[in-house]
């Protein structure tokens, strides 16, 4: 990597950075491109280079995140069980998303349920990109037999987003909720869909 290059990494770093610092302290609303480019000590005009809206920033933050757990190489250790499997697949992305204030967090859910907008389309392929990664875990634990081979794996992939949804609401409309009791809530649900409702030997 060349000078240029390097000094071009670091103003985007610099840039993400201060993004970062300011929607966690002051949220996405209050925060603007103008107060990040002081905090980043460029001028505004370098972190429209870099980044055409407040959404492709926070767009940025949360990709970075999450990256981890969204990333095709992300491996399960033979050993596990499949609830072992998909727990730590969950954990992990959650564990990212429990350092965002709880409010900032809000914010992202409103603005996901907004239609037609940079950022609720973002945050739509960032969900779709953490269900194509449930798919993924899943098959592999079918084709392992560490999940029933017949398993309908599009389904239990939404079941398992829907838990993974419903927790972290949960955790940012109550501020009393810690992230500890979300990760435990949520492993709760996941046994309940992995154990079955049913008793055992009993059909529908």
């Amino acid at each position: 990597m060349g000078l240029r290059e390097i000094k071009k990494e670091r103003a985007r770093m610099a840039i993400l950075k201060a993004a970062r610092d300011m929607f966690f302290r002051r949220g996405f609303d209050e925060t603007t491109i103008e107060e990040i480019a002081e905090e980043a000590e460029v001028a505004v005009g370098t972190v429209y280079n870099y980044f055409d809206s407040k959404s492709a920033l926070i767009l940025a933050i949360t990709a970075d995140d999450t990256s981890t757990v969204l990333d095709e190489n992300f491996q399960i250790p033979e050993s596990f069980t499949g609830f072992e499997s998909v727990k730590l697949y969950i954990n992990t992305f959650m564990e990212n998303l429990s350092i965002y204030p709880k409010s900032l967090l809000r914010e992202l859910m409103r603005e996901g349920w907004r239609s037609d907008t940079t950022l609720s389309k973002g945050l739509i392929n960032q969900d779709l990109t953490l269900l194509d990664g449930l798919t993924r875990i899943l098959e592999e634990l079918a084709e392992k037999k560490k999940i029933k081979s017949d398993t309908d794996i599009e389904h239990a992939s939404l079941a398992i987003y829907g838990i993974i949804t419903t927790a972290i609401m949960w955790y940012a409309a109550d501020e009393e909720r810690t992230s500890d009791q979300m990760l435990e809530s949520l492993e709760r649900m996941l046994d309940i869909l992995f154990k079955g409702l049913n008793p055992e030997g009993r059909d529908k």
